[in-house]
């Protein structure tokens, strides 16, 4: 990669980093502004795609204990409301309780579902790793839950707390924007705009969308292969992959996909089964013979709890290819920021994605 190039990854990072990227924020509409002019410089047009969902976004919350306040940060979907009650350990008797939830393993959604079959009133998540709150989603499992960091948690344990959760239903207006480059069936490249409330979400996604907009400045002039290349930039990934399942409702022609989701950590993988199943058998025999090819060594592992927006397109019949992190403890926290960026992964996943694309159907 030359100079010029990792200083305007840099660049638009540094920019898309430096917003709140909510869909339906003021933020959202800034970067995509941005990303417009990109576009229009290099004369590449480009469509939008409108959709409109429902979602409770997070606005504030708060934890009580004996005359002090905690701050702390209510979950995608949670509900607005309070509730007063003993935290608990989750493998106790949660039965009118507030359930103290570590983090991991099964998904987070799961996890309320299953508090709420055995009677729990909420939950507060807290992450084992990290001393950070931790940003999540139960969108289809109306619940009040919300996030503390690490040692606040533990203090909380086996006292009478009252937990308060504020958030706005709001009529998300989302916006997909995609751009092709070459003729023939559609071979797609996606990465995600949003991000969770309250974080910076620079490797989720911010370094995502710039490589794509890179590879697309590098590409856009030397492409001459039998696919067509599209380039997708989604939203309301974080409030449910909404942007991706708008769009594969109208699909057509389309045998693979690429999607790019959280690089630019120091652990670069192949996810070959996430949380929704196996990706693609062939796109990921093209791609590890590629990577033994030139030499570069990317392992393949499983990511349980691994969704993104390529899972609308493999629920549809096509070919999938998830590149992410494995693990990624920052996700959804306050340390993914620009500080956190592994320049030299984001390098190699460059110069990998690009020369994939150029020897796909070779491969």
């Amino acid at each position: 990669m030359r100079s010029e190039q990792l200083e305007k990854l840099q660049e638009i990072t540094h920019f898309l980093s430096s917003r709140t990227r909510v869909s339906s924020s003021d933020g959202i509409e800034e970067s995509r502004n941005y990303i417009r002019k990109f576009l229009r410089k290099l004369r590449i047009p480009f469509v939008e795609e409108s959709f409109e969902t429902e979602k409770n976004i997070p606005l504030e919350g708060r934890i009580k204990l004996n005359g002090t306040e905690v701050k702390a940060y209510p979950f995608v979907g949670s509900l607005w409301g309070e509730r007063e009650a003993k935290v608990v350990p989750e493998e106790d008797d949660v039965r009118g309780k507030i359930a103290l939830v570590k983090v991991g393993g099964e998904r987070e959604e799961e996890k309320v579902r299953k508090l709420k079959e055995r009677g729990a009133v909420g939950a507060i998540f807290y992450m084992e790793e990290l001393v950070s709150p931790y940003i999540g989603n139960i969108s289809g499992e109306p619940f009040l839950a919300l996030s503390v960091d690490r040692e606040t948690a533990f203090d909380l344990l086996g006292k009478e707390v009252r937990i308060e959760s504020k958030v706005k239903k709001t009529k998300v207006r989302g916006k997909n924007l995609y751009f092709d480059i070459g003729k023939g069936p559609f071979l797609y490249i996606t990465a995600h705009l949003d991000s969770k409330p309250f974080v910076k979400g620079t490797i989720d996604n911010a370094v995502g969308v710039a490589l794509l907009m890179l590879l697309a400045q590098e590409l856009k002039d030397t492409y001459y292969f039998p696919y067509r290349l599209r380039f997708m930039i989604t939203d309301a990934e974080e409030l449910g992959l909404e942007g991706a399942k708008h769009h594969v409702k109208n699909l057509k022609y389309t045998e693979y996909v690429i999607n790019i989701d959280s690089v630019g950590w120091d652990n670069p993988a192949v996810i070959y089964k996430d949380a929704e199943g196996y990706n693609g058998e062939r796109i990921m025999e093209k791609f590890y013979k590629h990577i033994k090819d030139i030499k570069v060594d990317i392992p393949f592992r499983e990511g349980r709890r691994g969704r993104s927006d390529h899972i609308p397109f493999k629920e549809n019949g096509v070919e999938t290819l998830f590149l992410s992190s494995n693990p990624f403890t920052l996700r959804h926290t306050f340390y993914d920021t620009p500080e956190a960026v592994n320049w030299d992964v984001v390098e190699m996943w460059f110069e990998v994605l690009g020369s994939f694309v150029r020897r796909f159907e070779k491969l």
